[in-house]
C-alpha cells in the first residue's frame, strides 16, 4: 500500500447477476413484490421460486449500499431455499452470501459459502454458476494480494464464460484478470486486458463499466499520465453516481484524491477521501474503510501536519484489526512507523516498524516484509549503525529478488551502496551501484516500453470510442429523422382536419344567408309585379343583410389565409390610439343602440404608439363586438384604455355570462365555439379572437382573458408605448 490507489478490487458486476438471477428463474412464474414478505408455506412451489429470486435481486441490489443487510437477507433465501429442496436458490444464495462476507472481510466464510454454492453447481452441471463462483474465488485471492492463486481462477472462469453469450460477465472477468495483472506491475498486461474489454463493450454496444474505467484509471496513474487517468476517474464517478452505486462512488473518489495529492492539492484530497471513508463506513466496506483511513494518514503526512497523521493511520490499524486484514494491519503499522520517523521519535517509529515486519512474515506478506526491512534499515542508516543496516538491506533485496521486483531491488542496492559508501567499503559500495545503475537502466527501458504501449491503446480505445460514438450519432439522426417525419406527419393530418373543419363551418355558415338571398331573388323574379316598391325595397334590405353577414365570413377566412401563410404585413406608425379606440366605439354604436346596451368608457387622450393601425383597430373591433354579441339588452360593457408605465394597456369587459374554465383552455383556439351563445342571434366564426391573439403577437403585444362565470369577461390588450 505505498500510493492512494482504491481499488474496487474483484468487481462483482451487479447487471451481470441480475442477469443470472433472471435466467435461472422459470419464466412461466408470476407473482408481484408484495409476496416477498409472504408465507411460503401458503403460496404455490412457482411463486415460492419466484420469491426467492426476488429475494437474491433484492440482496444483490442492496449489496451496493448495505452489505450487511445484503447478507442477512441472503441467509434467509439460503435457509428457505433448502426448506422447499430448491438447488439453484441455494447456491445463488451462497454466491450472494460469499460475495458480501468478502467485501466486509470475512474471508474465511466467503470460501466457505463459495465453496458451498460451487459443489452444487457441479451436480447441476450448471457451467455459468460454476463460473461465477470461480470470478468470485478469484476475487478473494486478488483482496489477499495472491496474485498468482487469483489469476488461475479468473482464467479457468474465463474460459467457461467466453463459451456462452453473456459479454457482460466476460468484461467483469477480464475487468479482475487486468487487476490482478496491475497489481502484481504487469501494467502492459493489464491495459491489453482492459482494451479487450473495451472492445467487447464497443462491439456489443455494452456501456462500459465504471469499475473498468476506475481500474484503467488506475493503469495510466501507474505509469504517471495522472491527467488520463483524473479523466478516467471522474467518468468512472460520474456513471457511479448516476447510478447511485455508493461502492463504485467510493472507489472513484479515493482514486481522484491520489491525483489531487500528486498535484499538491492536499485540501482537496482530503476531500474527497473524506466523502470516501463516509461511504464505505454506511455501507459497511470496512477494508475500503480502513484503505480510506491509510491514505488520510499520508495526505496529511505530506502536509506535515503527523498529528493527524498518527491519529488516521491508527484508526486504520484498529479497524484491519478488527477485520483480521494482516496484510492491511502491517501497512498500517509501517505507515504509522513512518509519521513517527518523520518527526524525530525513532524509538516510537523502530517499535511499529518491528511490529509491521513480524505481523506480514507471519502471514507471508511478502511485499510489507520488504518495506519493513529497508524502513528499519533507513533508521539504522540515520544513526549511523551502518552495518545493522546494512543487513536490514540486504534481507529486503533477498526478498525483493524472490519476487523479481526491480524497483525494490534497485532501491535496496543504492541503500546498500550508501550503507558500504559511509562505512568506507568502496568495492562493495561500487558494486551496488553498479547493480542499481544496470537495474535503473532497465526499469527506464521497461517504463518508456509500458508508455509507449499505454499511448498505442489509448489512441486504440479512442479509436474505437469514436466509431462508438459516430454509430450512436448515426443511430440518433436516424431516430430523430423518424421523430421529425412523424411529427410532420402529425402536423399535416392536424392541417387535413382544420381544412376538412374550416369547409364545414363554411358551408355551414354560409349557407343560411345565401339561402335567404336565393329565395328573396327569386321572389323578385317570380313576382316582380305583385310587390310595391317599399315590399322590393324591404326584400333588398335583407338580401343586402344576408350579403353583408357573408361579405364578414368570407372577410375573416381571408384574414386567417393571409395571417397563416405570413402575407399580412405590418405597417408601423405613430399614432394616437385614444382616437383609434374611439373611432372604433363610434362604429359599434348603432349596434349597441339595437341591443339597448350602454357603453362606460374610460379612456386617457394621449396614448401614443408606434403600431398597425388597421390591424390594432381590427383587434379592438372584435373584442367590442364580442362584448356586444354575448351581454344581454339593458345590461353594459365598459371600455378602458391607459398608459402602465411602459405599456398601453386596454380593457373590454361585458357584463354577459362569462367564460367557463373548459371554454377558457381554448379560449384563442381557431374555429373554438364557446358554450355561451350570441344574445342576438349574431353570428359566431369562432375565429375572431384567434385572429386577434395573432395580430397582437404580431404587434410585439399580449392579449389574455379573465373570467368569474356568470360576472362577465375581461379582456386585455398590453401593447408597447412610445414614450417619445
Amino acid at each position: 500500500m505505498d500510493s492512494l490507489v482504491s481499488n474496487n478490487i474483484g468487481a462483482e458486476n451487479y447487471e451481470s447477476d441480475i442477469n443470472f438471477i433472471k435466467e435461472n428463474l422459470n419464466n412461466k412464474c408470476s407473482i408481484t413484490h408484495n409476496l416477498i414478505d409472504n408465507n411460503l408455506t401458503e403460496i404455490s412451489t412457482e411463486d415460492k421460486f419466484q420469491i426467492i429470486h426476488q429475494k437474491l435481486r433484492h440482496a444483490a441490489e442492496l449489496r451496493k449500499t448495505n452489505i450487511i443487510g445484503s447478507l442477512k437477507l441472503c441467509r434467509e433465501v439460503i435457509s428457505e431455499s433448502q426448506s422447499i429442496n430448491y438447488p439453484e436458490g441455494t447456491a445463488l444464495a451462497y454466491r450472494n452470501a460469499g460475495i458480501s462476507s468478502r467485501l466486509l472481510s470475512n474471508y474465511d466464510d466467503a470460501f466457505q459459502y463459495f465453496e458451498k454454492a460451487l459443489d452444487i453447481y457441479n451436480l447441476l452441471s450448471d457451467k455459468t454458476g460454476k463460473a461465477k463462483v470461480l470470478n468470485s474465488i478469484g476475487n478473494i485471492y486478488l483482496n489477499l494480494s495472491d496474485y498468482k492463486y487469483a489469476l488461475e481462477y479468473l482464467h479457468k472462469c474465463l474460459s467457461i464464460v467466453e463459451k456462452t453469450d453473456d459479454r457482460l460477465f466476460e468484461v467483469d472477468v477480464l475487468n479482475n484478470i487486468a487487476l490482478a495483472c496491475q497489481e502484481s506491475g504487469d501494467y502492459t498486461s493489464s491495459l491489453e486486458y482492459n482494451l479487450k474489454s473495451i472492445q467487447i463493450c464497443s462491439a456489443n454496444n455494452i456501456s462500459v463499466p465504471e469499475s473498468l474505467l476506475n481500474n484503467i484509471g488506475i493503469v495510466y496513474q501507474s505509469i504517471g499520465d495522472y491527467d488520463t487517468a483524473l479523466e478516467y476517474y471522474i467518468n468512472s464517478l460520474k456513471i457511479a453516481e448516476e447510478k447511485k452505486d455508493m461502492l463504485d462512488t467510493g472507489y472513484a473518489l479515493g482514486n481522484i484524491s491520489f491525483i489531487h495529492s500528486k498535484k499538491g492539492r492536499y485540501i482537496d484530497a482530503l476531500e474527497c477521501l473524506n466523502k470516501c471513508q463516509a461511504i464505505f463506513s454506511t455501507i459497511g466496506n470496512r477494508a475500503a474503510e480502513a484503505n480510506a483511513f491509510y491514505n488520510i494518514g499520508r495526505v496529511y503526512c505530506d502536509m506535515k501536519k503527523y498529528r493527524e497523521a498518527v491519529e488516521s493511520g491508527i484508526k486504520a490499524l484498529n479497524i484491519n484489526s478488527e477485520i483480521n486484514d494482516h496484510s492491511g494491519k502491517a501497512a498500517a503499522l509501517l505507515l504509522i512507523g513512518d509519521f513517527y520517523s518523520k518527526t524525530g521519535e525513532g524509538t516510537k517509529a523502530k517499535e511499529f516498524y518491528i511490529n509491521g515486519l513480524r505481523v506480514s512474515q507471519d502471514i507471508g506478506d511478502i511485499i510489507n516484509e520488504t518495506d519493513a526491512y529497508l524502513k528499519m534499515g533507513e533508521m539504522f542508516f540515520y544513526e549511523k549503525n551502518y552495518a545493522i543496516a546494512i543487513d536490514n538491506f540486504l534481507m529486503a533485496l533477498t526478498i525483493a529478488e524472490t519476487r523479481d521486483s526491480k524497483k525494490d531491488i534497485s532501491r535496496a542496492h543504492k541503500l546498500i551502496y550508501d550503507a558500504y559508501l559511509a562505512s568506507e567499503n568502496l568495492q562493495a559500495a561500487i558494486e551496488h551501484m553498479q547493480q542499481h545503475y544496470n537495474l535503473e537502466k532497465h526499469i527506464f527501458s521497461i517504463e518508456y516500453e509500458r508508455k509507449l504501449k499505454s499511448l498505442t491503446i489509448k489512441n486504440h480505445y479512442l479509436s474505437i470510442e469514436n466509431e462508438r460514438k459516430i454509430a450512436l450519432q448515426e443511430k440518433e439522426i436516424y431516430r430523430l429523422k423518424n421523430v421529425e417525419l412523424a411529427d410532420v406527419n402529425s402536423k399535416l393530418m392536424r392541417l387535413i382536419d382544420e381544412k376538412n373543419e374550416f369547409m364545414a363551418i363554411a358551408a355551414h355558415d354560409l349557407k343560411n344567408p345565401l339561402s335567404g338571398i336565393h329565395v328573396f331573388s327569386k321572389k323578385i323574379n317570380s313576382n316582380i309585379d305583385k310587390y310595391s316598391k317599399e315590399q322590393i325595397s324591404k326584400i333588398a334590405q335583407e338580401m343586402e343583410t344576408a350579403s353583408d353577414r357573408m361579405f364578414k365570413l368570407i372577410e375573416k377566412f381571408l384574414d386567417v389565409n393571409m395571417i397563416e401563410s405570413g402575407k399580412r404585413q405590418i405597417n408601423e406608425d405613430l399614432i394616437n390610439a385614444s382616437l383609434t379606440l374611439n373611432s372604433v366605439i363610434e362604429l359599434n354604436s348603432t349596434n349597441a343602440c339595437e341591443k339597448n346596451i350602454s357603453i362606460v368608457k374610460t379612456i386617457e387622450p394621449e396614448l401614443y404608439l408606434k403600431t398597425d393601425e388597421d390591424a390594432l383597430s381590427q383587434v379592438l373591433d372584435n373584442l367590442i363586438s364580442n362584448a356586444l354579441k354575448f351581454t344581454m339588452p339593458g345590461k353594459k360593457i365598459y371600455i378602458n384604455a391607459g398608459k402602465k408605465k411602459s405599456h398601453i394597456l386596454f380593457n373590454v369587459r361585458d357584463e354577459g355570462p362569462g367564460i367557463t374554465s373548459k371554454d377558457m383552455n381554448r379560449l384563442f383556439t381557431r374555429f373554438s365555439r364557446l358554450s355561451a351563445q350570441p344574445t342576438g342571434n349574431e353570428i359566431s366564426t369562432g375565429l375572431g379572437l384567434s385572429i386577434a391573439k395573432k395580430l397582437v403577437l404580431m404587434l410585439g403585444g399580449r392579449i389574455w382573458c379573465e373570467s368569474k362565470p356568470p360576472e362577465g369577461a375581461s379582456f386585455f390588450i398590453e401593447l408597447p408605448a412610445d414614450n417619445q
